[in-house]
């Protein structure tokens, strides 16, 4: 007991809803990845699609996984915009 007569208040803090969280806990960086390695990955199937000789198989799975990149790339985007990453 205290002096006053009451156990001390054991609510955690609520946190500083000024405070922002950083880029990188954000995830702003592994948008930035995503794109970049989206366009790396459409060069690919463009290369793979102008070829005749390599296989158009390869280059429609690079397509698909670069639609896969941008949409998620633009979901953690938007995510960050509306203030809704987590930690």
């Amino acid at each position: 007991m205290t002096p006053h007569g009451s156990a001390p208040d054991q609510r955690p803090l609520r946190p500083d809803p000024e405070h922002e969280k950083s880029p990188t806990q954000s995830g702003i960086f592994i948008a930035f990845v995503e794109l970049f390695g989206a366009a790396f990955i459409l060069a690919v199937g463009i290369r793979f699609i102008t070829d005749p000789i390599q296989p158009d198989a390869v280059a429609y799975g690079a397509f698909v996984l670069t639609a896969v990149l941008l949409i998620d790339a633009a979901r953690r985007l938007f995510r960050i915009s509306t203030g809704k990453a987590k930690r």
